[in-house]
């Protein structure tokens, strides 16, 4: 039996656990340390921890759990066969969950095991017990969480704060942790804040104003307080300016503001009740302000509903070849006011150390769709597709091939070797611990012969079927003869459908653009109801790759290659008369390639 790969699985619900000197987490540490080493002793080689997963300060309620994620990781890479757990809640206090971790764990032949629960999983009582246990761990969960609400509901009633920062004007009571006490010198400056934002008569000037004046916002948390320049910004002006506890009042579950009454529990409701702290604002000047916020809002809405609506094509499936980040789409006004299109991040990180200009949309919009068109025109185009992905399919059958060979010849030495051992068994006569000997071998050479041919089940040395070849090729070529059959009358909502449902990925590099498209509608419509798939999927049996580079002459008849090269054309690309070529990538990874002099966009190269 080979050993087993452990990963101790530790956590705790609370933070305050996490700051307890030789609290639960290093006793749970622990007590697993000794019991693995208690199960070495009793059976050789059992097992090694591989690491310890420490989750701290999450509650077992959900999967959202980063260690515990990271755990699923590697037992989805063969990293961890065993999870060991000092007892099952600390796993997991969710039924639901619990079904899907043992489904995973069955999925990839791992398992788990509790050193306060050994249930022996593989009976139906087993079963019913383990399972009884999390329901019971649920019920706890769920019953303290409901009467933890309920007080803190009775408590926002009375007028009283259930933690958090103060706001500006505020400060906590020193003794009465659920008050509020007025800060005399915060307090004048949230007045001023309330007097410049009607002064100024929108956010946006307010902001400008109060940064312009060093009226700086309250630093609340550690972040802020080492930070000494914060500045006020658009979000956290409007939070200061909708706080109702500046006149004396406490809004009691707003994250249920706008939900239904008749569906939440009565402790769920919203309410405004008196708050148990003074007013430092006028209600006049409030409510003013309120109104102000609301007339804002509404011509904010108004403008929208009456702006032209900009659909962008290759949003959802435009990715940066450079950061792996998705592309989408962006509009904004120039000092003429032209309206300009674009292609950039929706959110940069901030540690991102290249970035890549904006890519003007309606250029690299017209270079994918010169794309498509050409491919329906040029003699040989899809004629050569075929053969290259016959090619490569050939040159991964025979690596293939080799690998069958070797387990098959692995398989045949065990054999071997079994019925060498049964041979020599029959003909001597063995003592009890030499038949024991024997049989603890034949056990191990049998595991061994069960797992190579479940290995050798997965393996395909057989040459692939040429027709799949076909039934791939004329399926891209259907998909893109439908889309551009449909492009001229179809609505840019409709056009944008059109691209995704034949193309998977573009991705966009500093020389060239990747264009991978499906080869089968049932990949392609799983895909569209759950979530476009990254450049970096595992899946590469489901795309075909092209790719396209720039050549000098603009003249051409001959058949395309499957490593062919030829030119996106852009506006400088056009006015030399460059022609748009195409070519088959390698590993069927879709690319369609323009040279390096090339650009997208106003002066950027990709």
């Amino acid at each position: 039996m080979k050993s087993l790969k452990i990963g101790a699985y530790i956590r705790v619900s609370t933070e305050d656990q996490v700051n307890v000197f030789e609290g639960s987490l290093d006793s749970q540490k622990y007590r697993i340390s000794e019991f693995v080493q208690y199960k070495n002793r009793q059976q050789a080689d059992w097992g090694n921890i591989v690491e310890f997963y420490v989750e701290e300060g999450v509650s077992a309620g959900t999967t959202n759990r980063p260690v515990y994620q990271k755990l699923m990781s590697d037992v989805r890479k063969g990293k961890v066969n065993l999870i060991l757990v000092s007892d099952l809640t600390r796993l997991s206090r969710n039924l639901m969950d619990f079904c899907s971790l043992i489904n995973e764990l069955e999925k990839h032949h791992a398992s788990y095991l509790s050193m306060k629960e050994q249930f022996d999983t593989s009976t139906p009582i087993g079963r019913m017990l383990v399972y009884i246990i999390i329901i019971l761990g649920q019920f706890e969960r769920e019953q303290t969480s409901e009467r933890v609400a309920v007080n803190c509901h009775s408590r926002a009633l009375r007028g009283l704060v259930n933690g958090g920062p103060a706001p500006m004007g505020y400060d906590k009571h020193p003794d009465k942790k659920g008050l509020l006490v007025v800060n005399e010198a915060e307090a004048q400056r949230v007045q001023k804040i309330f007097q410049i934002f009607l002064d100024e008569g929108s956010r946006a000037k307010a902001v400008a104003k109060l940064n312009e004046l060093g009226i700086r916002p309250k630093r609340t948390s550690t972040k802020q307080k080492e930070n000494k320049n914060s500045i006020w910004n658009y979000q956290s002006l409007g939070s200061l300016i909708e706080n109702i506890a500046y006149i004396g009042k406490r809004e009691v579950n707003k994250v249920y503001k706008d939900e239904d009454p008749s569906h939440l529990k009565p402790w769920q409701k919203y309410q405004i009740v008196p708050a148990a702290w003074p007013a430092i604002l006028d209600e006049k000047i409030f409510f003013d302000a309120q109104s102000l916020l609301e007339e804002a809002s509404l011509r904010e809405r108004t403008r929208m509903s009456k702006t032209e609506k900009r659909i962008f094509l290759l949003t959802s499936i435009l990715t940066c070849g450079i950061t792996g980040i998705p592309l989408v789409g962006q509009a904004g006004h120039g000092s003429s006011g032209t309206i300009h299109r674009y292609y950039h991040y929706s959110r940069r990180p901030k540690d991102l150390k290249v970035v890549r200009p904006r890519l003007n949309a309606d250029e690299l919009e017209e270079k994918v769709i010169s794309e498509l068109r050409s491919a329906l025109v040029t003699q040989g185009y899809f004629d050569d597709l075929e053969k290259t992905l016959k090619s490569q399919s050939d040159s991964n059958t025979k690596g293939g091939a080799a690998e069958f060979d070797r387990a098959q010849k692995e398989l045949k030495d065990i054999q071997n070797r079994i019925t060498s051992i049964w041979t020599n068994q029959s003909r001597m006569q063995l003592s009890e611990d030499a038949l024991k000997l024997a049989s603890d071998e034949l056990n191990r050479l049998a595991k061994q012969k069960q797992d190579l041919e479940k290995y050798l089940s997965t393996l395909d040395p057989k040459a692939s079927d040429p027709f799949a070849f076909k039934e791939q090729t004329l399926f891209v070529e259907n998909q893109i003869r439908w889309c551009m059959q449909g492009w001229a009358k179809a609505t840019p909502a409709m056009r944008k459908r059109l691209l995704r449902r034949t193309i998977k990925e573009i991705v966009v590099t500093q020389t060239e653009l990747l264009i991978t498209f499906w080869t089968n509608s049932e990949d392609r419509d799983f895909s569209l109801k759950v979530e476009p798939q990254g450049e970096n999927s595992n899946n590469k049996s489901n795309i075909i790759s092209f790719g396209c580079r720039s050549r000098p002459s603009s003249n051409t008849n001959q058949r395309r290659r499957a490593t062919s090269s030829g030119t996106v054309p852009d506006s400088a690309a056009e006015a030399a008369g460059e022609n748009l070529k195409c070519a088959v990538g390698e590993n069927q990874n879709s690319s369609i390639r323009s040279s390096g002099n090339d650009k997208i966009g106003r002066g950027a190269r990709t």
